[in-house]
């Protein structure tokens, strides 16, 4: 069997532990979160729960990225922040790029009568709440969990430093994000826009954390994204 027939059989097998991984941390998440009580400071459940779950999944994933450290000393998951010119262009390009796409599909949607808006009260408590939650916690979990522990194991199951196999690794590790981003509730719905939308920001992500040589970008970018499109539908909730 040719070697570059054992790579793709290799990056298939971890495909499917990567994808159990993930789905145990973000299910042992869920059940640690739905232990507790969060009515007096979260009554709407918007932003308590989700909390507790992506902390509680970035620390499992954490913990097997401690383990694959123990066992493979000189497996650097690239967890430490470093100064990276490359990633700071990548990230404010990103950050404001991101802003200007949403500042447009909210005026074409306004003029269009399709902006779906949030169902629960702006007050203090979910405005606060669920911005923090989008900029500080789910781009920090997530991309942990769906970049540096994924794109490291592929990089080193597949042993190649050539750009073919990091190209690889971003597909892949995106094909996850986007696959996460499903709906399996029965009966089970797909919002294709939703999945090549993540996927998309997959390799964005994915390309910076490659490029950089380091997951803070991507984090930053992941959080900025999410806090945008939840603050613009906030703003343009309170101005219609």
């Amino acid at each position: 069997m040719q070697k570059k027939q054992i790579k793709y059989i290799f990056a298939f097998i971890l495909t499917i532990f990567i994808f159990f991984l993930q789905s145990i941390f973000s299910r042992i998440g869920w059940w640690i979160a739905s232990r507790f009580d969060y009515s007096l400071i979260d009554n709407d459940g918007l932003f308590m729960m989700v909390s507790v779950h992506h902390i509680v999944q970035a620390l499992l994933a954490l913990l097997v990225i401690f383990i694959f450290y123990k066992i493979k000393d000189n497996v650097v998951f690239k967890l430490k922040l470093k100064f990276d010119i490359v990633g700071i262009k990548y990230t404010m390009f990103f950050c404001v790029a991101i802003f200007i796409y949403y500042i447009i599909v909210y005026i074409i949607g306004s003029k269009l009568n399709s902006i779906a808006v949030y169902d629960y009260e702006l007050n203090t408590a979910n405005v606060v709440g669920t911005l923090n939650f989008q900029l500080l916690l789910s781009g920090t979990s997530e991309e942990i969990i769906f970049r540096s522990l994924p794109i490291v194991l592929y990089k080193n199951v597949i042993n190649s430093n050539k750009k073919s196999s990091d190209v690889l690794a971003v597909v892949l590790t995106s094909v996850l994000f986007a696959i996460a981003h499903f709906n399996w509730k029965l009966p089970i719905s797909i919002q294709w826009f939703q999945i090549v939308y993540a996927f998309v920001l997959g390799l964005t992500f994915g390309f910076v954390f490659i490029k950089s040589k380091s997951v803070i970008y991507p984090m930053i970018m992941h959080g900025m994204s999410n806090f945008i499109s939840v603050g613009i539908c906030y703003l343009y909730m309170s101005l219609v």
